[in-house]
């Protein structure tokens, strides 16, 4: 099992995804939508499938979202 696996089995995209694991530990659902310049329903489609995978599979997109997230700050 791979990261682009996962996100495509769930119809996810991995730039919005990484921007959602970031955003959600810090704020509500409608500032994070507002952050991330999309619509609730949107949030909402997020939250419903991290709770559908199971934890190999959500710990996997967390992990490597968040790391990938770090070594571009790093980058900057």
């Amino acid at each position: 099992m791979d990261t682009q696996t996962v996100l495509e089995e769930y119809g996810l995209s991995r730039e919005t995804a990484g921007k959602y694991v970031d955003a959600i530990t810090r704020s509500n659902q409608t500032q994070t939508a507002e952050e991330l310049n999309v619509s609730r329903d949107t949030i909402n489609r997020y939250k419903n499938a991290f709770s559908e995978m199971n934890a190999q599979e959500r710990l996997l997109l967390i992990s490597t979202l968040t790391q990938e997230k770090l070594l571009d700050q790093a980058t900057e």
